[in-house]
């Protein structure tokens, strides 16, 4: 699988469309720490059963709070010029993700807590570590940008893909 795309296809069209390659990790080496703790945190608690609250609980605050930003996303991507194919991933998440959002909050969250009442301190610490984590991304990004710089490692290796 080296050099082959492992994102869904509509992200893959997205990188494409903004004149990156969707090779598997073809940017990790350039994205920066705080980001890849975000990536990180979810993964561990995805791969231990014994952290299932805090899974779900992370992937109801990932899900609640993803829909603007997304809108926000594709927005941004139609003033820059871009077409629907690039914008299509983040126009999908927006729907998408508002029903997610309940399916996440109520039908796993909410009932794994109801199920499992002992697993509700796991459930609020994950959704408590993805606000943290993303939040700590957000910054990075931001105080960046103040400064007028990119918050990738090195961009312009980045860019040359």
């Amino acid at each position: 699988m080296a050099g082959q795309s492992r994102c869904t296809p509509l992200f893959a069209a997205a990188l494409r469309g903004l004149g990156l390659t969707d090779r598997y990790a073809a940017y990790v080496s350039e994205v920066p720490a705080v980001t890849l703790g975000w990536a990180n945190t979810m993964t561990l608690f995805g791969l231990h059963r014994r952290h299932r609250g805090m899974i779900a609980g992370h992937l109801a605050a990932l899900e609640m709070t993803s829909s603007l930003p997304n809108r926000r996303y594709g927005n941004g991507l139609r003033r820059l010029g871009l077409d629907a194919e690039t914008t299509r991933f983040f126009d999908e998440h927006v729907e998408a993700d508002a029903v997610h959002e309940q399916i996440a909050c109520h039908d796993l969250a909410g009932r794994l807590a109801v199920e499992q009442p002992a697993l509700t301190g796991d459930i609020v610490f994950g959704a408590a570590a993805a606000l943290a984590t993303d939040t700590l991304v957000a910054e990075h990004m931001l105080s960046a940008w103040e400064a007028g710089a990119s918050s990738l490692r090195s961009p312009a290796k980045a860019l040359a893909g």
